[in-house]
């Protein structure tokens, strides 16, 4: 019993086969989703049409990639307050570390805005929209900022306080102007 091969499996790595082969578009064939094939083999009038979908198409990637950027700080505020909620508020290392890098990541990360959307910004179509995603990756950071603050506030390493300051407060002595009854 001898087992024939496909003819195209036969002339798989011959490059003069596929020359010969007619491919005829057939009306009923299924393309895969987003590509729709033109009617019209010039290339003129077809390729001004692809061109400008393409840059329709590019500016919307744009604008997407741009919201995509914006929203990671927002989607990380619920795994980090929960972090900091479970880390306690003693004084150890793990959780004054933990809050001080809640402070100095979105500070590093609000500095380096242009830097995170360097690969959406150049293009003067999709500006006012990228600029409105760089304010809200910024409020994003800035709400980190808050939960490492208040982390550090609930552990009493903020002085705000009249306690925290007691060593700077002039000394207040209150029998320098009673006269004494007794001589």
């Amino acid at each position: 019993m001898s087992v024939q091969m496909e003819e195209w499996a036969q002339h798989m790595c011959d490059s003069t086969y596929s020359n010969k082969l007619k491919q005829g578009r057939k009306k009923n064939a299924l393309y895969p989703p987003g590509f729709t094939p033109s009617d019209n083999d010039d290339g003129k009038n077809g390729e001004a049409v692809n061109q400008k979908r393409t840059v329709v198409n590019l500016d919307a990637l744009q604008v997407q990639k741009a919201w995509q950027i914006a929203l990671q700080p927002l989607k990380s505020i619920p795994m980090n307050f929960f972090m900091s909620y479970m880390s306690g508020t003693s004084l150890q290392i793990i959780p004054i570390v933990a809050a001080l890098m809640l402070l100095s990541g979105p500070i590093k990360a609000i500095f380096s805005v242009k830097q995170a959307f360097k690969p959406v910004l150049g293009n003067s179509n999709t500006n006012s929209t990228i600029r409105g995603a760089m304010l809200l990756y910024i409020i994003g950071q800035c709400a980190l900022m808050y939960i490492g603050i208040r982390k550090l506030n609930q552990m009493g390493l903020i002085p705000n306080t009249a306690s925290d300051w007691l060593a700077w407060e002039q000394k207040v002595d209150y029998n320098q102007d009673i006269k004494s009854v007794v001589i």
